[in-house]
């Protein structure tokens, strides 16, 4: 990946007196040193500062603060900084409200080491769960109660184990043991949904250790 266009982005978006960063998959692969294409930018610019300047490809998540650019050939989603909040029942986040704070904004993340927040034009990094640190002990932790992130959204589960195995790192102790107590959690999700995020497991580890992590965890397909 091309980091100085990525860095030209962000200092676009901070020469219009915004704030910028790389964030979630493509900060931690960043720092790793590690090829990626899937890039995702943090603001605090409004989608209307985005549209004039850039040149927009896909609006789709526009309804949740989301939209993706093409810049000199690379695509990069752009999501402002928001407060969620779930609906009893509800397993999908509505906006509660748009913020300029970026450690505001880490709070709706899922894992602390997606919730590193690194401009590229200076290689500052604000990382207020200290996930930097768990990046460097190989650690898959929680942002806050892991129970009450896994009632919120049960996928989060899927994601965690697939994000663990996938880097070969560790699962923090409490974190573990939400994933284990609350695996029943995901029968409240729908059975495409719950097959989206499993197919993801495949893509990325094979389906024989899917199969077996699922089992391990004592996670149920949904195919009956």
């Amino acid at each position: 990946m091309d980091i100085k266009r990525i860095s030209e982005v962000i200092s676009i978006i901070k020469k219009g007196k915004y704030k910028a960063f790389l964030i979630g998959g493509s900060s931690r692969d960043l720092i790793f040193s590690r090829d990626f294409t899937d890039v995702d930018i943090a603001t605090n610019a409004p989608l209307d500062f985005i549209k004039k300047t850039f040149n927009v490809v896909n609006e789709d998540g526009a309804s949740m603060g989301s939209i993706k650019i093409n810049y000199k050939n690379i695509v990069m989603e752009i999501t402002r900084f928001r407060k969620e909040r779930y609906e009893e029942n509800s397993t999908f986040p509505k906006i509660e409200k748009y913020l300029n704070d970026e450690e505001e904004d880490a709070q709706r993340r899922d894992f602390t080491i997606n919730a590193i927040y690194l401009d590229t034009t200076n290689n500052m990094i604000v990382d207020p769960y200290d996930g930097f640190k768990d990046l460097f002990s190989f650690k898959v932790r929680f942002i806050g109660d892991p129970i009450i992130r896994i009632k919120e959204d049960p996928t989060r589960i899927i994601r965690g184990l697939r994000l663990a195995y996938k880097m070969n790192f560790t699962i923090e102790e409490k974190t573990n043991e939400a994933f284990i107590s609350e695996a029943y959690q995901l029968a409240r999700l729908s059975k495409s949904r719950l097959k989206k995020e499993i197919d993801k497991m495949i893509a990325d580890l094979g389906e024989t250790q899917t199969n077996n992590i699922l089992k391990t965890y004592n996670i149920d397909k949904g195919e009956n």
